[in-house]
């Protein structure tokens, strides 16, 4: 009995590799399209990412991508935090498990986060505080290591009057040691 039933097995299972096999030289299926290649983006790890043109996500690994010792900012859009809250929106948790990612794959870079304070307005100061707080925490809980993260303030007065982060990113060796956030 046992016999009989592998070899009635064995018919199903060439005829299942045969259309498999078929499905995979038939040029029109499944086959990704020329702009498909386009999207994908090489991090700095020699990991893969895929990132349309155009989009935050590509953005984001350019800007990393393109950060020396000086360093390169990146401003947060809008909608990356709850309205009036230091809470990370839906897209805001896209945005950082992005930049987590980008960090993760480029071991040279570290990250300030810039918040910018205001003489006039001390709630969208502590507002801006609390942001970047949560922020650090969500990419430390994402693995990047508390060294690589520093939170600084931007005293200047062009600063819009509004709870708003700046990322700035540095890459390389650097000059001064990198001051991470107080608790």
């Amino acid at each position: 009995m046992r016999r009989l039933l592998s070899i009635a097995t064995v018919p199903i299972l060439v005829a299942t590799a045969t259309l498999s096999l078929q499905s995979c030289s038939d040029p029109g299926s499944n086959s990704p399209s020329s702009d498909s290649s386009a999207s994908i983006i090489t991090l700095a790890d020699g990991a893969t990412m895929a990132a349309a043109k155009g989009s935050r996500q590509r953005a984001m690994a350019e800007w990393l991508t393109a950060a020396g010792a000086r360093g390169s900012s990146l401003d947060l859009p809008p909608g990356t935090f709850v309205s009036e809250k230091a809470t990370l929106s839906r897209a805001g948790l896209g945005e950082a498990a992005t930049l987590a990612t980008l960090l993760d794959a480029t071991a040279d870079a570290r990250i300030a986060l810039v918040e910018h304070e205001h003489a006039q307005n001390v709630a969208a100061s502590s507002l801006g505080r609390k942001r970047a707080d949560a922020l650090v925490t969500f990419l430390e809980k994402r693995g990047i290591a508390s060294d690589r993260l520093a939170i600084r303030t931007d005293r200047s007065e062009r600063s819009p009057n509004q709870a708003s982060l700046t990322l700035v990113a540095e890459r390389g060796s650097w000059r001064d040691p990198i001051r991470t956030a107080a608790r």
